[in-house]
């Protein structure tokens, strides 16, 4: 339910479901077929939301993926996903938080736990670092708007110096809006 998420564009329009097991099959076939070396295993979504994410992720692997990474907002990234994730072969991931204090992520991540992403993503860095992950690329990321822009220099104060994290980065944020509307029948 995040603001600027493009998946409240033209919600309805489209079914929102976790990507069926056949599906999934024909996709990793082809990825096999065509020695694809890279997947970004979400988009538009909590991959950690989906019951068969580390399965998935292990599959990936086992189908000759080279580079398999996620994007997650950390709410539901526990000690044991994280370790499972690092276990099941992941090479990169991507932390959304996009704030430096509770009151704006609140407003930017309604229904998500600054302290809990903090501790989650802290957590999993030093997991990466006990397991001896160093090939797992860490980032985190803010993506800047008019409602965290004040904390765009202390998101990068506060992450700059944790152990096992790769890289901080920013995105500008896009305005969907224009495309609120559905499409012409």
């Amino acid at each position: 339910e995040c603001p600027f998420c493009p998946r409240a564009v033209n919600i309805g329009e489209r079914s929102i479901d976790h990507i069926g097991e056949d599906l999934w099959k024909m996709i990793l076939t082809e990825c096999r077929d065509h020695r694809l070396p890279s997947m970004l295993m979400a988009h538009e979504g909590e991959s950690l939301m989906n019951p068969r994410f580390l399965s998935m992720v292990r599959e990936a692997r086992d189908a000759g993926i080279f580079d398999v990474w996620v994007h997650t907002n950390a709410n539901m990234l526990n000690t044991q996903r994280s370790v499972d994730l690092i276990n099941a072969g992941l090479t990169k991931i991507n932390f959304s938080i996009d704030a430096t204090s509770p009151e704006t992520y609140d407003v930017l991540r309604p229904g998500g736990n600054y302290d809990r992403v903090v501790d989650n993503v802290k957590n999993f860095l030093r997991l990466k670092l006990e397991h001896g992950a160093h090939y797992l690329r860490t980032r985190v990321s803010f993506v800047e708007q008019e409602a965290n822009q004040h904390e765009r220099m202390a998101f990068f104060d506060y992450w700059k110096d944790i152990p096992g994290l790769n890289l901080i980065t920013y995105q500008v944020c896009i305005d969907f809006s224009p495309y609120e509307h559905l499409d012409d029948e």
